[in-house]
């Protein structure tokens, strides 16, 4: 009997001893797992917030670009200030005004409250010109990165074409004076001769046709004018397109040359006929 009791006594200590070992056990365990979804919220909970912040970013740049899709021509500061001239119709002979714009995304970040949070560069695309790209990037309170790209693209192809109105403008100014002036519906940079950029043109420094019979080609002279000639990011522009000529007949097909619009296109040579 002496030894079944001290046998049982071992058991109740056993018992006692399972019983605290497993009491640290689930302590251990609850401790753990707290620690575990509080690592697990933590992290949601941050990666929702910088989520929500890109969101924001990305927001701002698409809401800029609207916009910016009918800039005549932009430029790109070292402090990724973009400067941009929106294309306005005047409501007059399909001729363009353009108004003068900013787009600074680092202000528009530090009014939402996100300028220290996020960083960004502003580029001019290597193989689009027209358009730009906004990199946005951030790193959280653990060191993870978050990086993402908004695009904002110019639309508008501004040429420096000949109003709709050119022919009638132009028949009674043949008539009576020889010259004929026209508003250009974007601005020229200057005429093309050669690859280079002049002001002043005669149609003998360019190829035309003697197929256009019984249109008459005359000796045409065209010349970029125009007293509000502007400046648009530092480039001298002319609104105005000059024709002279000499001829005398009722019909004239003026070959008007290829000019250089802002933004760098270039217009196609035409010939428009006049009178007749």
């Amino acid at each position: 009997m002496k030894v079944h009791k001290r046998i049982q006594g071992m058991t109740l200590l056993e018992v006692v001893i399972a019983m605290l070992l497993l009491s640290i056990l689930m302590t251990s365990i609850a401790f753990g797992g707290t620690s575990v979804l509080l690592a697990v919220k933590n992290r949601t909970e941050n990666v929702s917030k910088y989520e929500l912040a890109m969101n924001k970013a990305q927001a701002v740049v698409l809401s800029e670009g609207k916009q910016f899709a009918n800039s005549a021509t932009f430029s790109i500061s070292t402090t990724g200030l973009i400067t941009y001239y929106e294309a306005k119709d005047s409501g007059s002979s399909d001729v363009f005004t353009l108004q003068r714009k900013e787009v600074n995304l680092k202000s528009e970040l530090q009014q939402l409250g996100l300028g220290d949070m996020i960083s960004l560069t502003v580029q001019r695309l290597a193989n689009d010109p027209n358009a730009v790209e906004v990199k946005l990037s951030m790193v959280d309170e653990d060191g993870r990165a978050y990086e993402n790209s908004a695009f904002m693209r110019k639309v508008i192809d501004a040429s420096p074409l000949l109003p709709r109105d050119f022919s009638q403008r132009c028949q009674s100014s043949f008539a009576s004076s020889k010259e004929c002036t026209v508003p250009l519906m974007f601005p020229a940079r200057g005429l093309l001769k050669d690859g280079n950029l002049v002001t002043s043109l005669s149609s003998n420094g360019f190829a035309q046709s003697t197929s256009t019979s019984p249109w008459q080609l005359a000796d045409f002279t065209y010349r970029l004018t125009g007293t509000d000639n502007g400046t648009f990011n530092g480039i001298t522009v002319y609104k105005n397109l000059k024709i002279s000529t000499s001829a005398t007949a009722t019909i004239l097909c003026p070959i008007v040359p290829p000019m250089v619009g802002i933004d760098g296109t270039i217009t196609a040579t035409a010939a428009v006929r006049v009178g007749g």
